[in-house]
């Protein structure tokens, strides 16, 4: 028997299918601190929470000089509100590591201690589809590839680890990301905790934001663009 599917539409015609499938129940999740992968950890815990209560979800965050090592500041700052408003107990591990850039090996090296450690079958992160590229070009640089023709991408695939990977948002743009936070009430119970910004002063002239939004880089108007406000 398989596990329920809980369907979410927004008013572009974007949909995601929600569920964990059997016989997954150790979980990972990378949270960065983001509107996306904060919202796919608000929906996991209440996943688990009604359908698996023996579940385990174990986090990975990250701290690099892209960020001004505050990633992993904004990211514990997230999990701190969903665990104030879930009271959960279904999470088990926090790791955090450290990094001179963005390489998705380094990830994968921490996804696979994780798996030696605490027996992770399955993994969770909430990569989007970029916008519509006409809509991205006006956001300035940098240059995005073009969507996905046909959004073909898989969102479920099992790697080479005998992990099953699982990116649900893949196949949408950031709005559907803006539909499930109005449509769980979280604009501001857990929005207002998300960070997007990349900031950087060799790339603006502006202040730092500090643990705000810069409002000029490519992901805070990315960002605007999808909620209408940052």
């Amino acid at each position: 028997m398989q596990r329920p599917i809980q369907t979410y539409t927004d008013n572009y015609g974007q949909t995601i299918e929600f569920t964990i499938p059997i016989p997954h129940t150790k979980i990972c999740i990378n949270i960065s601190g983001g509107a996306d992968s904060a919202i796919l950890l608000y929906m996991l815990i209440n996943y688990c929470e009604e359908h698996i209560p023996e579940a385990e979800i174990h986090i990975i965050t990250s701290a690099n000089p892209i960020k001004s090592w505050k990633n992993a500041k904004w990211s514990t700052t997230v999990i701190d509100q969903l665990l104030h408003l879930t009271n959960t107990t279904l999470i088990k591990s926090h790791y955090t590591f450290y990094s001179d850039d963005q390489r998705r090996t380094e990830l994968d090296d921490t996804e696979k201690m994780i798996q030696e450690q605490h027996g992770i079958t399955f993994t969770i992160n909430g990569t989007t589809q970029n916008p519509p590229v006409e809509r991205s070009k006006t956001f300035g640089p940098p240059t995005f590839k073009k969507r996905d023709p046909g959004h073909g991408m898989l969102t479920l695939y099992v790697r080479d680890t005998n992990i099953t990977s699982w990116v649900p948002f893949r196949t949408a743009d950031k709005r559907i990301v803006a539909h499930l936070y109005k449509h769980f009430d979280m604009l501001e119970a857990l929005f207002p905790y998300t960070r997007s910004c990349e900031w950087h002063p060799h790339v603006f002239s502006s202040a730092n934001p500090g643990d705000g939004h810069c409002g000029e880089c490519w992901w805070c108007k990315e960002r605007e663009w999808a909620f209408g406000r940052l």
